[in-house]
């Protein structure tokens, strides 16, 4: 029966669907019903030799599913009854066998659509941020679906906002791209609560953004609503280079997931903005003074890890509460909302800036010392008195500027300097830009509006704080410094020069206040990131120690305690007598401590072994001849303070 080809329009098809009973073939010439037959399907039927049409249903449905075409006898004979019978008997089993397989593929594809839903539910309600989980998401649905793009978009006000996209094709848009919300297919979705399929948009397309995609090679795509409660918020589109790429099973399983997840993501939306509500200043659209205490700290953080600097400055209104008396909050308020905008539109893409409260700003710079900031700052101030002036507001502005480490190496003490600055640039006439620097030189005539900030005293408290965030370390400044004068006394230093190497001692490791607790405290192998974190506090020390005048001669010890003899050391990698000779005498007396000291990774070591480990290293580590020297030292016995743990100088 080759080339039997039956439409499903076909007379043939529609008369079995009625009557339910055999067709033999004389009656197609018979019967009324078959007079609109084609002469083309006539033949067919003639040249395939069919006798007997039967039809093949579904027994629960009872719906029309195939339908069996039976030849001539091999003897030219009719088909007796029995003969018929027995032919609507195999049938009737075949139906059945057929229904039942159709209906455990049925059951293993639902299964499996479940699954898939159950899978796709958990991944987008494993994180408030949808953006996050988004790839996995898609990679998950292309296990039923195969697509090349895919996006969910939110309605905002007259805009499509791109919340998430995933391609394997050149996109016609880019996550978090905001697109005019009229004319697309989105818009019509969310209005009508229905699927929209596009087969091929070569042939056609009914909305303004189809030509953009195919000019990106999307040849098919469907649109599907993402409803709360029967409102549309915006729609989960997926496409793919193929024409007609998607059948009605495809689209059936992609409005589920859209059902599915439309919850989860208006719930991260809910979560969005209030995170976004509570980190930002209702009035004025600036970040608020709680999430400055929160990123203050993460700059901190960062630029301790890498020794670099970073400024901020706080910034308060001249004379804003007389024009408050004078014009009513409203109006006050309406001019913080305005001097916001300055400030905002004033300073670099990389600085943030807040609402510290009232009529006071703060900015972070980051990667900014302080002529950096005085320049940023300055423009901000011009500004500022350059609109004011031109709304014929008696409104100026005053400056305080800040910078870490060297004004503060804690969130209250860089806040706190900018303060005094500012109280200094208000105090002298206001609308003008003060620096820390500029205020440490100001004489006082009232000690009880201003106490000058004491950066010795700062500075030893840090190196204690520092130790005692390790309980393995705690004291082992203290004691670095016991041996590392006894050696710079033993080869005859000057008295002066002692002192230096006294004072670098107890502020060799003040620069590991930029390494996080878990990598100081870490039990295990270290990874290159905590390797680069450690390598950097030397110089961040030297950084820190050098803002203070009277540490500057510190500065190369701090900075060159742990370079090599032979040059394999950090930060610069020098070797020999590169490296100065209290920076040598530190290495000696630092790796001595550490050696004898337990450490989180392992117990501390019997003399005997720290002294092989120090001849090893002679040569290559540290200075030869100071070994030799501190060798002697050892032999002869350090203070008994030092062995029992007791402060060496606190006598």
């Amino acid at each position: 029966m080759k080339g039997l080809r039956l439409v499903a329009d076909s007379p043939v098809v529609t008369w079995l669907k009625q009557e339910s009973t055999i067709l033999p073939e004389r009656n197609l010439t018979i019967l009324p019903h078959f007079r609109s037959m084609w002469q083309e399907e006539r033949d067919s039927i003639r040249s395939a030799e069919v006798d007997i049409f039967l039809p093949l249903f579904k027994l629960e449905k009872g719906e029309l599913a195939a339908v069996v075409a039976i030849s001539e006898r091999g003897d030219g004979k009719p088909y007796a009854v029995e003969d018929i019978d027995l032919l609507e008997s195999i049938t009737s089993k075949v139906a059945a066998s057929l229904e039942k397989e159709y209906y455990n593929e049925q059951l293993q594809e639902q299964d499996k659509e479940i699954n898939l839903l159950n899978r796709l539910t958990t991944i987008v309600t494993s994180s408030m941020s949808i953006e996050l989980i988004f790839e996995g998401f898609v990679q998950e649905l292309r296990n039923m679906v195969d697509f090349d793009w895919a996006t969910i978009s939110l309605v905002d006000g007259d805009e499509l906002y791109i919340l998430a996209l995933s391609s394997n094709i050149d996109s016609p848009w880019q996550s978090e791209e905001r697109v005019p919300l009229e004319g697309t297919a989105t818009e019509w979705v969310c209005r009508e609560g229905k699927i929209v399929y596009e087969s091929d948009l070569a042939q056609y397309t009914r909305f303004v953004t189809g030509k953009r995609y195919l000019e990106h090679g999307v040849r098919s795509i469907v649109y599907l609503p993402l409803k709360i409660k029967e409102q549309g918020i915006g729609s989960l589109v997926v496409a793919s280079r193929q024409h007609d790429a998607f059948d009605a099973r495809h689209i059936r399983l992609l409005g589920q997931v859209a059902l599915q997840i439309a919850t989860p993501i208006e719930n991260s939306q809910l979560y969005a903005r209030a995170e976004q509500r509570a980190r930002v200043d209702e009035l004025t659209g600036l970040f608020n003074r709680r999430h400055f205490e929160e990123r203050i700290k993460e700059e901190i953080s960062r630029h301790g890890r890498y020794g670099n600097a970073f400024s901020i400055f706080l910034l308060d209104l001249d004379n804003f509460k007389t024009y408050n008396d004078i014009y009513g909050h409203p109006s006050g308020d309406t001019l913080l909302n305005h001097i916001a905008k300055v400030v905002r539109n004033s300073v670099r893409n990389a600085d943030q800036a807040f609402r510290y409260g009232g009529d006071e700003f703060i900015v972070i710079l980051p990667q900014t010392d302080m002529n950096e900031a005085h320049a940023v700052a300055e423009r901000v101030r011009k500004r500022i008195a350059r609109e004011m002036k031109e709304r014929e507001i008696a409104v100026t502005c005053s400056i305080g500027i800040a910078s870490y480490p060297s004004d503060g190496v804690i969130s209250g003490e860089l806040v706190t300097v900018a303060d005094t600055a500012l109280y200094f640039a208000k105090r002298t006439g206001g609308n003008r830009v003060y620096l820390s620097s500029k205020v440490l030189s100001e004489p006082l005539d009232d000690a009880g509006v201003y106490a000058r900030h004491n950066g010795l005293s700062t500075i030893y408290a840090l190196a204690s704080t520092v130790e005692a965030k390790d309980p393995y370390t705690y004291g082992h400044s203290r004691r670095v410094n016991v041996y590392a004068v006894a050696l710079a006394e033993k080869i005859g230093l000057p008295p002066d020069q002692v002192s230096r190497v006294s004072t670098a001692a107890l502020l060799h490791d003040i620069g590991k206040i930029g390494i996080p607790d878990k990598v100081l405290n870490k039990k295990g192998k270290l990874s290159k990131e905590d390797w680069e974190a450690i390598k950097a506090h030397p110089r961040l020390g030297a950084t820190i120690v050098g803002n203070i005048p009277n540490l500057v001669p510190c500065v190369s010890s701090i900075l060159h305690h742990h370079e090599r003899w032979d040059g394999g050391g950090y930060p610069e990698g020098l070797k020999g007598e590169e490296i100065s000779v209290e920076a040598r005498i530190l290495a000696i007396a630092d790796s001595f401590e550490a050696m004898s000291s337990a450490r989180p990774y392992r117990p501390a070591l019997c003399s005997e072994k720290v002294m092989k480990e120090l001849r090893r290293c002679a040569g290559s580590q540290f200075d030869p001849e100071l070994v030799q020297v501190f060798m002697r030292i050892v032999e002869e016995g350090f203070p008994e303070k030092v062995k029992t743990g007791q402060n060496p100088s606190a006598e």
